[in-house]
């Protein structure tokens, strides 16, 4: 195992021609701001399988997810105990065990790094993109769900201890801008709907929290947007960038947001949400993570009660460079 902060995660060990395109952004001279801001994520990270920096490049989306987790982790005075193999996370502090996944696009589907304005949805139309979004989100979970069952749940460091699925939001081009609609509908199905059409022929579940098989996992982590434009806001460029973000306050206010780099504010934790499972075997305890900006819900009664942030949580955020370089 080596200390990732030891290692070089922006010179490529891989064929160019192989290289994520976003990690092909990510080195070129421009965004030295971003490798700054990275570099600070990676201080005490191990690579426990000596695999960390070659799928970064390759894969990005799942290894930044995965950074950005263990940078929130620090940021709350948790220690990670890498001598295990998996989940990806064990909290020795908070007695607890988290696993990172990402939902991708599906097959077919326009990658991320290709988003344009035709990719931005209509707010007066966006349930298109929130069924498309249930569809990736709760294949990413029960896949990772299935994983605990078969493998982790009987690891002796992981035993008895709540466990945390974490996803981010991939799945669609305008995925920074959907908030976590699709995920409260996933997980609680406060409509009771009980299921949704993946391409308008196959039925899937919602409200999978009631459902007996996920009585393991204890809470859903999720965010939209620990994405480039997180780093963005946290990195010190001085650059001509447009933030558009919304924040709701005391969960009813919606507040526009419209400001340039020099106006604009963000902590890292900003836009993370942790959504407890009523009916989980080993309960995560309400108010954990006692900051406000990582926002917690859950459900007593068939009632969903909220932590909120004293300025606004925030929803969607997206960047505009207003300039060239």
């Amino acid at each position: 195992m080596v200390p990732l902060s030891l290692l070089d995660l922006f010179t490529p060990v891989v064929p160019e021609k192989r290289l994520h395109p976003h990690f092909n952004r990510l080195i070129s001279s421009t965004d030295w701001d971003i490798r700054e801001v990275l570099s600070d994520w990676l201080v005490d990270f191990v690579d426990r399988d000596g695999k960390f920096v070659q799928e970064f490049q390759l894969t990005f989306n799942s290894c930044w997810w995965e950074l950005y987790l263990f940078a929130v982790l620090k940021s709350l005075g948790w220690s990670v105990d890498f001598s295990h193999a998996a989940p990806d996370f064990v909290i020795a502090d908070a007695t607890l065990t988290i696993e990172a996944v990402v939902s991708n696009p599906s097959d077919g589907s326009p990658p991320d790094w290709l988003k344009s304005l035709r990719d931005v949805s209509d707010p007066r139309d966006v349930e298109p993109r929130w069924l498309e979004t249930l569809a990736r989100l709760y294949n990413s979970l029960d896949g990772k769900r299935a994983i605990y069952e078969r493998r982790y749940s009987a690891m002796p460091h992981v035993e008895g201890k709540p466990f945390i699925l974490a996803i981010h939001n991939f799945s669609t081009p305008d995925s920074f801008q959907l908030g976590d609609v699709a995920m409260q509908r996933l997980l609680y199905d406060l409509e009771k709907r009980e299921t949704f059409l993946k391409n308008g022929k196959v039925a899937l579940p919602l409200g999978i929290f009631d459902r007996p098989e996920y009585r393991d996992v204890s809470a859903v982590m999720y965010s939209s947007v620990a994405t480039y434009g997180k780093v963005r806001a946290l990195g010190r460029s001085n650059a001509d960038l447009c933030f558009q973000a919304i924040r709701i306050r005391n969960n009813v206010e919606m507040l526009p947001i419209f400001g340039t780099k020099a106006d604009y504010q963000e902590s890292l934790r900003d836009g993370l949400r942790i959504f407890h499972n009523p009916n989980a075997s080993r309960p995560l305890p309400f108010g954990l993570f006692e900051v406000p900006d990582v926002r917690e819900f859950r459900l007593i009664d068939g009632e969903m009660y909220t932590t909120c942030h004293p300025d606004g949580d925030l929803c969607m955020r997206q960047v505009i460079r207003a300039s060239p370089g």
